[in-house]
């Protein structure tokens, strides 16, 4: 009897360990168009293709992520595509093993590689890119925990000839999402990258770090170093940047965000400024219009001719802005402050839109509905070389340019009251304020919109 109840009971075994992969390769199925939604960002990345095909102990997966607009403006967007070989727990077997897990328990196992290749398909690699492999385990915590390790290496890329280079040293990469629900939590560690154009250009990071999701669904990026170049002189070279977000409590499919940044150094062109001190946030802006902003700003412009589409500048006024604007958001900037070497620039502003935007046709239709105090200051040599840009941009020789000529346009622009002169701080000052349709400029009551900006328009071809 005792033999036969053993033997029962083995059996039994038996059968719950042959049947608990597919019933695991049923929960996997079921939980896989929820990954696939979370694994969308808004105006970054889109999941363009879905398939999963179970099996009894193995499960295959796969997708096709593509950059999504406004990122993308115009089809076929760049994409990858990864395909998931899904191991099935509770005994993966076939699953690689891992130093830091070894070999444990789990409800599955997914090695997952991704085509980089299918990124740039006109490009060619030397040596050719080798896709890498991301582990993610799932845990019976129903948590997935993925990691990546992509190895340093040299690379030349070229069509038809030499187009770049590129050096990196090892990526890791870390994620975490659980399956019932909640924000993806990411990590990236990629302490150095360059990539050098055959033609001068350049991009180059030390010690980045990002971090996505933790804590409060907000995220950090860091690096130590940021060095850009176009190739035809102009150069920038960022050092100790740090910017951080965080969610904030809001209505569904509203945005409520805090932004605070700072970059230590920043050397452009050979002129030093820095630090740049930064801090911003938004209350209830909508989504769906935020996107639409991006899409319509990319329209603006013919992308042949650069002209600009005064059709696409005419909905942009009248519809993609009091789209945005709708709902009452608000935008804060309590702290913009840049030092440069002829003194710091300062900017603060203060945004608050109506419940209900009326009918609008015009630019002008739209900030007069706005409630806004506006705030900026530029240290007097700056503002030197900013008249100095103005009066290059409107056609005259730096030649016939002289110390005479800059005073004299300040004091005709501190004379209209378009901006003030701050003798302490030897600074000039520009204020703007609406409150309920009533337009002030320095202090001064004004007319309307269009009218002030006719006097700037105005002053700026005088110079």
């Amino acid at each position: 009897m005792i033999r036969k109840t053993l033997l029962l009971g083995l059996l039994t075994l038996i059968g719950l360990a042959a049947a608990a992969p597919a019933l695991v390769g049923f929960y996997l199925e079921r939980e896989f168009a929820g990954v696939v939604a979370r694994l969308e960002r808004p105006g970054v990345i889109r999941v363009t293709r879905a398939h999963f095909e179970r099996g009894w102990f193995s499960s295959k997966a796969t997708l096709r992520i593509e950059i999504a607009p406004p990122l993308c403006s115009a089809p076929p967007c760049a994409g990858t595509r990864l395909n998931t070989t899904v191991h099935h727990g509770p005994l993966p077997f076939g699953a690689p093993v891992e130093r830091s897990h070894g070999f444990e328990p789990s409800l599955g196992v997914g090695v997952t590689e991704i085509d980089l290749a299918s990124l740039w398909p006109t490009r060619v690699f030397e040596p050719a890119l080798e896709p890498p492999r991301v582990i993610t385990r799932v845990g019976f915590d129903a948590i997935a925990r993925s990691r990546l390790q992509f190895a340093g290496r040299a690379v030349d890329i070229s069509r038809d000839r030499l187009l770049a280079h590129i050096e990196t040293a090892p990526i890791a990469a870390r994620a975490r999402l659980p399956l019932a629900g909640g924000p993806l939590a990411l990590e990236v560690d990629a302490p150095q990258f360059e990539i050098i154009g055959a033609d001068g250009g350049q991009l180059a990071w030390r010690e980045l770090e990002a971090r996505l999701g933790e804590p409060a669904e907000g995220g950090a990026l860091r690096a130590s170093s940021l060095r850009l170049a176009d190739g035809l002189g102009q150069s920038a070279l960022l050092q100790s940047l740090v910017w951080q977000w965080r969610t904030l409590p809001g209505a569904p499919d509203r945005m409520s965000a805090r932004l605070d940044g700072r970059i230590a150094r920043a050397v452009i062109n050979n002129d030093e400024y820095g630090p740049l001190l930064f801090e911003a946030q938004v209350a209830d802006l909508d989504i769906h219009a935020w996107r639409a902003l991006f899409a319509q700003i990319g329209l603006l412009r013919d992308a042949e001719t650069g002209e600009l589409d005064d059709a696409a500048r005419a909905t942009l006024y009248s519809q993609t802005l009091p789209a945005l604007l709708a709902g009452g958001p608000r935008i804060e900037i309590p702290r913009l402050r840049l030092t440069t070497p002829q003194g710091d620039v300062t900017l603060t502003l203060r945004l608050q839109a109506p419940e209900q935007m009326r009918k609008v046709r015009l630019l002008a239709d739209v900030v007069s509905q706005l409630d806004v105090n506006f705030e900026a200051r530029l240290p007097a040599g700056l503002a030197r070389d900013l008249a100095v840009q103005v009066m290059l941009a409107s056609g005259r020789s730096p030649y016939a340019i002289e110390e005479a000529d800059i005073d004299r346009a300040l004091d005709e622009l501190v004379q209209q009251n378009l901006i003030e002169w701050i003798d302490a701080d030897d600074a000039y000052r520009l204020r703007l304020t609406i409150d309920a349709g009533r337009l002030t400029l320095n202090g001064r009551n004004q007319i309307g919109w269009k009218a002030m900006v006719d006097q700037f328009e105005a002053a700026r071809e005088r110079l």
